[in-house]
């Protein structure tokens, strides 16, 4: 019996991990840039050995000013308190953005997060209350009710040089 009890909890543990870890299929993964809108942003991302590479520019010329990684992930455990990565790249502020589902007015409507990269990589843990409401009216942030979760350069002009790998829930 102890060992079944052992097997169960190994099984949980793995089952966990592997529903935390969302950086485990690159091809769930797209990039956004504001050409959607008619901006000038491009972006550029590589996935090697468990490193998404971006590389790119942001411009705020002709309304622009943003560019994603995006990814959209099934089911989220609302016991989950934030997003936790690795990061490094060309010391400038990024922004992690999250898009709840539901009635977002204006359709842009998000709430985000700040983090600064070093050339050396960083461990980040940003808790989902750290969060700010962004552009109008979206709906609570609630982990179950996330549509997207983004890596965002944004705001500025400026050049985009971000490598992220292990990103999970915690």
């Amino acid at each position: 019996m102890h060992t079944k009890y052992n097997l169960l909890l190994l099984f949980l543990i793995l089952s966990i991990n592997a529903m935390s870890d969302i950086s485990n299929n690159p091809s769930n993964w797209y990039v956004v840039t504001d050409q959607v809108m008619g901006g000038k942003s491009e972006l550029k991302a590589d996935y090697d050995n468990g490193v998404f590479s971006l590389s790119g520019f942001v411009t705020t010329e002709n309304n622009g000013g943003f560019v994603r990684l995006a990814y959209r992930p099934k089911n989220i455990d609302e016991e989950v308190n934030g997003i936790r990565f690795m990061a490094k790249g060309n010391n400038e502020t990024y922004e992690v953005h999250v898009t709840m589902q539901g009635v977002r007015i204006p359709p842009w409507a998000y709430h985000s997060s700040t983090f600064d990269v070093k050339n050396d990589w960083q461990m980040f843990e940003i808790n989902f209350s750290n969060f700010e409401k962004k552009s109008g009216v979206s709906p609570k942030l609630r982990p179950n009710n996330i549509r997207d979760i983004s890596f965002a350069g944004y705001g500025r002009d400026f050049n985009v040089d971000l490598h992220i790998k292990e990103i999970s829930f915690y």
